[in-house]
Order: structure tokens, then C-alpha cells, then sequence
């Protein structure tokens, strides 16, 4: 038991790690959306103050596609996230001790 024990809590911790990245991930990944969503709120400005030109709708199409990129990137941490909380949840409540927080 007490090897089974051992291989559940290295899981955990390899959870946890796990989860710590991902949230590092997202972090860096809200950065890069909001970048996206300043340039592209500069642009349209720009384009409403001096008019459309070839050059400003080919940079506000690169940069919608830029944002929407962001944003499918966040969607994949986040379901990765809820994955691995899902897991993390589940092998707790394996863990001894699971009812009274002892993994803690």
C-alpha cells in the first residue's frame, strides 16, 4: 500500500506541475490576446481617422487573425486546465487522508 501510497502522491505532484505550467501558459497567453486586441483597436482608429487604404486592411486582417489565434490558444490552455484539475480532483479523492484535505 505504502508503494501505491508513493506512486499516487508522485502523481499528484506531477499534476501540480503540470497545472502550474499551464497557468504560466495562460498568463502569457492573455498578454498576447490583449496585445492583439490594442493593435487592432489602433488600427481601426487609424483606418476611421485617415480612411482605408490597401496597406491598413491587409494589417487589420493580419491582426483580426492574429487575435483570433490568441484566443484559439486560449480555449486549448483552458481545456487543458479543466483536464488536469479533473485529474488532480479524481486522484485525491484516492489519496489517504482525501476526505480530510491530508494531500494538502
Amino acid at each position: 500500500m505504502a508503494q501505491q501510497d508513493a506512486m499516487r502522491l508522485f502523481e499528484r505532484m506531477r499534476l501540480v506541475i503540470a497545472l502550474t505550467e499551464v497557468n504560466s501558459h495562460h498568463l502569457r497567453g492573455e498578454s498576447r490576446r490583449a496585445g492583439a486586441e490594442i493593435e487592432l483597436a489602433c488600427a481601426l482608429a487609424s483606418e476611421k481617422r485617415d480612411g482605408v487604404s490597401p496597406d491598413g486592411t491587409r494589417n487589420i486582417a493580419q491582426l483580426r487573425e492574429r487575435l483570433s489565434d490568441a484566443e484559439r490558444a486560449l480555449q486549448a490552455i483552458e481545456s487543458e486546465r479543466i483536464r488536469l484539475e479533473d485529474e488532480l480532483v479524481n486522484l485525491d479523492a484516492m489519496l489517504p487522508g482525501a476526505n480530510r484535505g491530508g494531500w494538502q
